[in-house]
């Protein structure tokens, strides 16, 4: 039988032979079933790893030369940072009262990232309430392409449980930002924090802006960091609103609202899940326009917006989340074009059915582009938008009866 120092000297000899191994031994597909199996066997190896750090963390043999931590006498004797040896350590006492989180890993269903998740997300309150339903929630992340969508998944069952923990009844902690002007260079320190409302009002508009003024930079020849264009639209954000007057300066956002895997909960249009009541505050200074769908592909209504052109071009976008290209994208929706599945010259419908998301790259290159099947278009009627409303009336009782009142949602 084989003794663990055996085991690890055969990985130590094992992972020789792939350092060793020249980048030409591999080519076209035997390239990639290599690196993706490297990378399933490395998750594999971090959980045996984990399975060795909590029986060791408990022995405290770790104390023998008066160490406080066994974090510390990880970091030390692994030359890694002890903050990242604590976080492992943690991770590895959770991972040991996961059984399906483990196997899913094990079988190559499921990464450490998504361990990190759940540890990240699931634990602290919220862990004993993870472990019921531990089983169903690995089954529906194995089941998802992208890790973002398992990530929106995670945070879906967050809000449940909180509700199920009665943990939702205060209004969520507000943005907060700092701005340190020095009195002498006349140069200033921007930082805090914003939640997620403001966050996506914010990043979506300086997204906007950065890739306008990286066009300008690239006409005028000018060089500038990531992090420089971002300064430069922040500016110009203050500036335009300097100049801005009527309802066009108030921000819009968007919600998804009635997708059937959370029925009393929002998703912003870059797909972060956010609890109803966090429309609380900014729904009566922003332009927040709601979709309202049956099911999770039928866009039944859409509230009331400012006007321009393109609200069957946003509505997709919003309804599609990410990029809907065969290679499963991740790219944001909201950023990218809207394309005909089946091209208009050819006689595809304008139409929420025959229409898709697509990012720039995957929509504006010939080579990069793919051939979806067409998707059989649905008649909507009044008695459609009717039965819909009535389904999700149960909104206005989750927001605030003023919010109703105010707000576009009233408008559906």
């Amino acid at each position: 039988m084989s003794t663990p120092a055996h085991l690890v000297a055969q990985i130590h000899d094992l992972v020789g032979q792939l350092l060793t191994l020249h980048p030409s031994a591999c080519n076209g597909a035997d390239r990639q079933h290599y690196v993706l199996a490297v990378q399933r066997e490395r998750d594999r190896l971090a959980v045996a790893a984990a399975d060795t750090l909590a029986p060791w963390d408990a022995s405290r043999v770790w104390q023998a030369d008066g160490t406080l931590r066994a974090s510390l006498a990880m970091g030390r004797e692994s030359r890694c940072d002890h903050r990242v040896a604590a976080n492992e350590l943690r991770r590895a006492r959770l991972l040991a009262q996961m059984p399906h989180t483990r196997a899913a890993v094990v079988a190559g269903r499921l990464s450490m990232d998504h361990v990190d998740l759940f540890v990240r997300i699931c634990g602290g309150a919220r862990f004993e309430l993870f472990l019921e339903h531990e089983a169903s929630l690995v089954e529906q992340l194995a089941s998802l392409p992208l890790f973002d969508d398992a990530r929106r998944a995670v945070q879906y069952w967050a809000l449940l449980a909180d509700d199920m923990l009665g943990r939702r009844s205060e209004r969520p902690e507000g943005s907060r930002v700092y701005f340190d002007r020095s009195s002498i260079t006349g140069q200033a320190h921007l930082g805090g924090q914003l939640d997620a409302v403001d966050a996506e009002i914010v990043e979506r508009e300086l997204s906007r802006l950065m890739r306008e003024i990286l066009l300008e930079d690239r006409a005028n020849k000018v060089c500038r960091s990531t992090a420089q264009r971002r300064a430069v639209a922040l500016a110009r954000m203050a500036g335009r609103s300097v100049n801005a007057s009527g309802p066009s300066a108030r921000p819009l956002f968007e919600v998804v609202v009635g997708d059937e895997t959370a029925r009393r909960l929002c998703e912003l249009a870059s797909g972060v899940v956010v609890p109803p009541e966090a429309l609380a505050e900014p729904i009566d200074t922003a332009v927040m326009q709601a979709f309202l769908f049956d099911g999770s592909n039928t866009v039944v209504a859409v509230s009331a917006r400012r006007t321009f052109t393109g609200a069957l071009r946003k509505a997709i976008q919003v309804r599609d989340r990410r990029c809907q290209h065969g290679s499963v994208c991740p790219a944001p929706g909201v950023d990218g074009d809207v394309d005909h599945r089946i091209p208009a010259a050819r006689g595809g419908p304008t139409s929420q059915f025959n229409g898709r998301c697509l990012c720039w790259s995957h929509n504006r290159h010939d080579h990069l582009r793919d051939h979806p099947p067409p998707v059989a278009e649905r008649h909507l009627t009044v008695l459609d938008e009717i039965r819909c409303r009535i389904r999700w009336q149960h909104l206005r009782e989750v927001a605030p009866s003023d919010l109703c009142g105010q707000g576009d949602i009233e408008k559906l």
